[in-house]
């Protein structure tokens, strides 16, 4: 049962919500590891992804030895539930493949086992309990062959997009003289598939796909332009008309750390890959639009370390930024590299295998972050070392192909596999970011997620936001939270505030990533209370004019009784300079015109009641 909180109405303070970058450094905080799903079969080649209308829910696939397993959690990560098999699909394959679109529907794909001539696509809308049968991802094509490596976008999430909800999925074609990466797409929430596009005429592999802030299509893989491996350069494309046409190029070279298709002496005896990984910034920061490619190289010309860098493009891949190394000093060889952005920090991470000893195989998972795609740091999220070497029962030095990682809503998601217990099982560390800016570039925001707040968070969502809808959110005695959204902010049960705890709310008419520069509602909590506050961007909604003033204002508001309303005029100081008495008639707006003459020049509040919110908004006297 909801309880409204009782409001304290402290002194009319006039909040300037910059929402800029936050000038405190960045800080992580590693979790324990979480053994996902406890078998005897063994689990590798992790890909993971979050849901962004409800953060608790996360899912992973993972090659395994029985099938392809699926993996969800409806908590932040704290149980899992799921199979080493994949769910109504015994044919599925390996290379896993996971995503959710702006409804909150999962995707998963796979390569399927009887044919090898394509992929199989299997849907969740109910968070990971219960998947669609499998669709194929080429049904409309006549391509007969080995396909490989199949890699979906995480969808066009975003909810402001000219194309939310398209599907992408980019692949290597074996099949075709030059080996072609291929791309195709669902405009229909994955049920049916475009014939597909060649995004290059000659060898490229490991294609990562995704998507930029106004529904563009990012396509980038590792290309072998002569033919042979290694890699020599990285393969670049792009829509910019929801998938329909494509211009590619190579965005930059690179010297390609795959120098055997077999087992590696380097990276204890494993197959190691040069693929790239690519995430796009859609934040409401500096950076928004910002594409990032991080990949392994060798660190010079003759030199048999790998390292993990990572450039940036600002201008959509026409240009690039000077590569950065961003792995620990001490990584002897690292490897297999994935980015992610949280859409509502900007904060980049990446994630990679390190083998951080002198000597011998002994490996480690670390992950390396940064604010502002030029300062990095790193933290190690793996709690015990592994001695990585090839998987039994397998082809000849495989170890997995890739690790994958998930950012959003203040935290990150590292997912890998080793072999810790003697046993190669997928484990997902949580890593928790204290940077307060939380934006967010989609119409709805959920915050969710056994938080508590001690210091200063900022929310804003063009739409709604909802708060501790699923898990608990509490704010401490020395929390701030300021929340602006474009229609109704709403604190479900679960969410709590400590006393001496501030929260501000607002509902204004903002649209993605704008600022909204004052918040006109603010309330303190009473301790332990739960709280159910609403508001509504027209309804209540207080407007000025003119501003500055000289002789005469006047004060619109929308409403549905005036019997409903409170109207007072304070000076900076709190001092009451008058109040607005309601009249006997109904109607829709009320209408206040306050004459100037006799008052000194300065600032002053106009203060609302209405419907238990309070309101402020400021104006000038000249």
């Amino acid at each position: 049962m909801r309880k409204s909180i009782a409001i304290t109405v402290l002194l009319v303070i006039l909040i300037d919500l910059a929402f800029c970058r936050n000038s405190t450094p960045l800080n992580a905080t590693d979790g324990v590891d979480v053994q996902i799903y406890p078998s005897t079969a063994s689990q590798h080649e992790v890909h993971i992804s979050i849901n962004k209308t409800d953060p608790s829910n996360i899912i992973v696939s993972a090659n395994t030895s029985l099938n392809q397993g699926l993996y969800y959690t409806t908590d932040g990560g704290n149980s899992w539930n799921g199979s080493d098999f994949m769910p109504n699909n015994s044919d599925a394959f390996c290379d896993p493949s996971t995503g959710f679109d702006a409804a909150g529907r999962g995707y998963v794909t796979t390569l399927k086992y009887s044919t090898e001539n394509g992929y199989w696509v299997q849907f969740t809308d109910d968070e990971g309990l219960n998947w669609s049968n499998p669709i194929s991802g080429i049904s409309l094509q006549s391509i007969n062959g080995p396909q490989d490596k199949e890699m979906m976008t995480c969808v066009d999430e975003l909810s402001t997009s000219a194309y939310v909800n398209n599907f992408y999925c980019a692949w290597t074609d074996f099949s075709t003289t030059g080996f072609p990466i291929r791309i195709n797409r669902s405009t229909n929430g994955g049920t049916s598939f475009s014939s597909s596009l060649v995004l290059s005429n000659h060898w490229g592999q490991g294609a990562n796909v995704q998507t930029g802030p106004n529904g563009e299509v990012y396509v980038s893989w590792a290309d072998y332009t002569n033919g042979s491996i290694p890699a020599q350069n990285i393969g670049f494309s792009r829509s910019t008309d929801g998938g329909i046409s494509y211009s590619s190029s190579l965005a930059f070279g690179y010297l390609g750390v795959r120098t055997t298709n077999y087992e590696n002496s380097l990276f204890g005896n494993t197959r190691v890959n040069d693929f790239p990984s690519m995430a796009i910034d859609k934040s409401c920061s500096t950076t928004r639009g910002r594409v990032y490619i991080a990949y392994p190289e060798f660190a010079s010309v003759g030199s048999s370390q790998s390292v993990i860098r990572i450039r940036y493009s600002d201008d959509g891949g026409n240009t690039w930024s000077s590569p950065q190394t961003i792995n620990i000093q001490s990584g002897r060889q690292n490897w297999f590299p994935w980015v992610a952005v949280d859409d509502l920090t900007g904060v980049v991470c990446v994630v990679y295998y390190s083998m951080d000893q002198s000597s011998g195989a002994s490996t480690n998972t670390y992950l390396a972050y940064s604010l502002d795609g030029t300062s990095w740091d790193n933290i190690k999220v793996s709690d015990q070392s592994h001695i990585h070497g090839a998987i039994p029962g397998y082809a000849r030095g495989y170890a997995g192909d890739y690790i994958g990682l998930c950012a959003y809503n203040g935290a990150a998601y590292a997912a890998w596999s080793d072999n810790r217990n003697n046993l190669w099982k997928v484990y997902v560390s949580k890593v928790v970011f204290n940077s307060a800016t939380l934006l967010s570039s989609q119409d709805n925001l959920e915050v969710n997620g056994n938080l508590t707040i001690a210091t200063q968070k900022n929310y804003q969502a063009s739409n709604n936001i909802r708060v501790a809808n699923t898990l608990p959110v509490s704010i401490n005695s020395s929390g701030v939270v300021k929340m602006v959204a474009g229609q109704s902010v709403l604190l479900h049960d679960g969410f709590s505030a400590l006393a001496g705890s501030s929260v501000i709310v607002s509902a204004s008419n903002v649209n993605a990533c704008t600022t909204p520069g004052v918040i006109p509602y603010s309330k303190s909590s009473s301790q332990n209370e739960n709280s159910v506050v609403q508001t509504t961007a027209d309804e209540g909604k207080v407007q000025i004019y003119p501003c500055p003033a000289d002789d005469e204002i006047t004060v619109r508001m929308r409403i549905a009784s005036e019997r409903d309303v409170q109207l007072s005029m304070f000076t900076i100081e709190g001092t009451l300079v008058g109040k607005y008495e309601p009249q006997l008639s109904f109607g829709n707006e009320l209408i206040w015109h306050i004459g100037l003459q006799k008052i000194a020049p300065g600032t002053y509040y106009i203060r609302s009641v209405y419907n238990q919110n309070v309101s402020t908004c400021a104006f000038v006297k000249e």
